[in-house]
């Protein structure tokens, strides 16, 4: 279980900016240290790159559960703490990512058929939000369902109820952007601009 925190603390996206810019991402854009934050600062690439490590990350965590036999009921915790570690990570004073990354790759090894409901409705609401943390939050909605239909284990429905607080939680400040966006709709163009542009 501390294994599962440490590895989730490891912060490829705070590293790899520091190393290419010199710079803490965590004092740009969202503050985060994950892969869309890494994006703002190094492009794709950088992206891509922050991806994949946090993705290793979690399926790392999943796979020593499944190597060692760990009961089902740990393994999930286990599932929980690595993005824990990943959010509030002890190496950087608790100030990290938002979890998603870890997330999916501990799933994807631990009960990945739970995952396929939400692949399919984040799919679907990307067209409408535009915008594919949203889409990926809502669609978590089916997740506590998803995970006891894959599993039959309490453990992977509390732990997926848990998570998807978490994740809203990481989440506040886009959710509550959306939000105030969709209300106060686009904004009004400047004075003398023309109203309809070639």
């Amino acid at each position: 279980m501390i294994g599962a925190y440490l590895v989730g603390g490891l912060s490829p996206g705070y590293w790899l900016v520091r190393w290419r810019v010199g710079i803490d991402v965590r004092t740009t854009g969202s503050g985060a240290t994950g892969a869309s934050n890494v994006g703002r600062v190094l492009g794709r690439k950088g992206y891509a790159m922050v991806l994949v490590v946090d993705l290793l990350k979690g399926a790392l965590v999943g796979g020593v559960a499944r190597a060692l036999g760990t009961p089902t009921v740990w393994a999930f915790a286990a599932a929980f703490l690595v993005v824990i570690g990943h959010v509030w990570p002890i190496w950087l004073g608790f100030r990290g990512g938002k979890g998603v990354g870890p997330f999916i790759g501990v799933w994807l090894v631990l009960a990945p058929l739970a995952l396929l409901p939400s692949l399919v409705i984040g799919l679907s609401l990307l067209a409408w939000l535009r915008r594919v943390s949203l889409a990926g939050l809502c669609s978590l909605i089916v997740l506590p369902a998803a995970a006891w239909w894959a599993t039959e284990a309490r453990s992977a429905v509390a732990v997926a109820c848990a998570t998807i607080s978490l994740l809203l939680w990481a989440h506040r400040a886009n959710i509550r952007n959306f939000v105030v966006g969709r209300l106060q709709g686009p904004a009004a163009p400047p004075a003398g601009a023309p109203t309809n542009p070639q």
